[in-house]
């Protein structure tokens, strides 16, 4: 059942995303590890906001939406205003990813068992994302659906589990069976520069830990154009398992992994119809979030999005944060 991941499950229903609070041993790590005091929250949101607004960009301005970011950058004003500009520039830099970014749209990569989400979060409470490219057949559908659908996945869960926002999330890359039907649409440097963008900016998501295993000696040449444009402090957190279950099973425990992967799991088998069913709910969710269509300033580099009806956008709501 998805709700062990610490998500609400009651309805979603239209209406500005309220602020959940969160479980008491959340709260104190939250203001340790992230500088959130609920006392200033308020205000450092509405500081964010007029932030946003002195630059005119006009993105979701939902309190909801905008405490990601302060979470994501240890509420750090001007690094939250960076992340928040990068997420729109982003859109405006990959339309072919970005436009109509909706979860029917990728489906397919979800049931394939490409892109997955474990159903149980680790001991750290970070929620595992399971990527296998080796499952991909390039001669059905596009690489920029990997994308997509990743980023849908990091979406639904930085909305429905505000937890998400404060633990962070681990990342599970399995490339067995990854051969060069892949690697020929891997290695270009158009595809190496958005993998970059996607690990470490393009969401306002901590990412914790990036395990990678059972990588062929075509990983090597990506990895060699990937990791200089990577952060120092993302680069300590990849581990290269190899093909030791021993190593992973150390980082990511049997229990975890699914029965009906070729990792020696014992956890759920994926994909999970209940985890498909509740993305294909949020489509509406995401074809809002369609409407702040993006333009570029003249004068900068920097892109904005018009103006809709109302800067604060309609987002789900949930009345509880389960633990």
């Amino acid at each position: 059942m998805w709700k062990r991941i610490g998500c609400p499950t009651n309805g979603m229903m239209s209406g500005d995303i309220a602020i959940l609070e969160l479980p008491k041993e959340l709260k104190e790590k939250a203001s340790t590890e992230l500088n959130e005091w609920e006392h200033q929250r308020d205000e450092a949101i509405a500081q964010l906001r007029a932030l946003i607004q002195s630059e005119n960009l006009h993105g979701c301005l939902s309190d909801g939406f905008l405490l990601r970011f302060l979470r994501a950058r240890k509420f750090d004003l001007n690094n939250a205003l960076h992340s928040y500009r990068l997420y729109y520039e982003t859109r405006t830099l990959y339309p072919d990813i970005f436009s109509n970014l909706r979860p029917y749209c990728v489906q397919h990569v979800f049931t394939e068992c490409v892109v997955a989400r474990l159903p149980s979060s680790n001991d750290a409470g970070c929620p595992v994302l399971y990527f296998q490219p080796g499952r991909w057949d390039p001669d059905s559908w596009p690489h920029t659906d990997l994308f997509r659908a990743n980023i849908l996945m990091v979406e639904e869960l930085l909305l429905r589990c505000p937890a998400t926002q404060v633990h962070g999330v681990v990342i599970l890359v399995d490339l067995t069976d990854l051969a060069w039907r892949h690697g020929v649409h891997m290695i270009g440097p158009s595809f190496i520069r958005r993998a970059a963008r996607f690990i470490q900016g393009c969401t306002p998501v901590r990412v914790k830990a990036i395990h990678i295993y059972n990588e062929p000696l075509l990983f090597s040449r990506i990895f060699s154009a990937l990791r200089p444009l990577l952060k120092e402090k993302i680069r300590k957190r990849i581990k290269l398992h190899g093909t030791s279950l021993d190593s992973l099973h150390s980082s990511i425990p049997p229990h975890l992994l699914p029965a009906n992967c070729k990792l020696k799991g014992t956890g759920p088998e994926i994909p999970c119809t209940n985890y498909m069913q509740s993305l294909m709910e949020l489509d509406d969710y995401f074809t809002r979030m369609n409407h702040f269509p993006i333009i570029r300033r003249p004068s900068a580099n920097v892109s904005r999005v018009f103006r809709s009806s109302s800067n604060v956008c309609q987002l789900p709501q949930s009345s509880s944060v389960q633990k």
